[in-house]
């Protein structure tokens, strides 16, 4: 996936203000993590990107720095999530997708791990992206519950739910 920024980066002498160099690690550490969570939500390769790519630029005129790269982890979390929940809303033509097509363009190295992620595909958004990170990303449900805004029992019952729809979904998969 490629950045499709236009014009150089040019930024204000500021010291609040990320440099280039920061900039550019963290577009690297971070862009994929991000892929996959935009199509979580959004299950479209070009939409994902779009929503990535939405996220860097609000980073880039963000202009301030952040308490730590926990806090800028989960600030590109949020906005992730939020840029694909205004593409969806505003983008309601989405047809039938062919799953096992779009897992294999995203997740060659994640199923390797699993063999559930395009059974994860198929969950709520809400649901995928919590099991995202709880799983993938290792993060404990009281950091889910500050990146996504809500309490920790809200983090604990999405889990929950979420867990119990997968399991259905494995358990109709094996019955086959």
């Amino acid at each position: 996936m490629v950045l499709k920024v236009k014009g150089p980066f040019k930024k204000a002498a500021k010291e609040d203000h990320m440099t280039n160099l920061e900039f550019d690690h963290t577009v690297k550490r971070y862009i994929g993590m991000l892929y996959r969570i935009a199509f979580n939500y959004l299950k479209s390769k070009e939409d994902s990107e779009d929503a990535v790519q939405n996220t860097f630029i609000r980073l880039f005129r963000y202009g301030k720095n952040f308490k730590s790269e926990e806090h800028l982890k989960a600030w590109l979390i949020r906005v992730t999530i939020n840029e694909s929940k205004r593409i969806l809303s505003s983008n309601r033509k989405h047809s039938a997708i062919d799953i096992e097509k779009v897992a294999n363009e995203l997740y060659v190295d994640e199923i390797k791990k699993r063999d559930f992620s395009m059974e994860l595909m198929k969950l709520n958004p809400v649901y995928s992206t919590t099991l995202y990170l709880y799983y993938y990303e290792g993060y404990k449900t009281e950091e889910i519950a500050s990146i996504l805004s809500k309490t920790t029992a809200a983090v604990n019952l999405i889990l929950s739910r979420a867990r119990k729809q997968l399991k259905e979904l494995l358990q109709e998969d094996y019955d086959e």
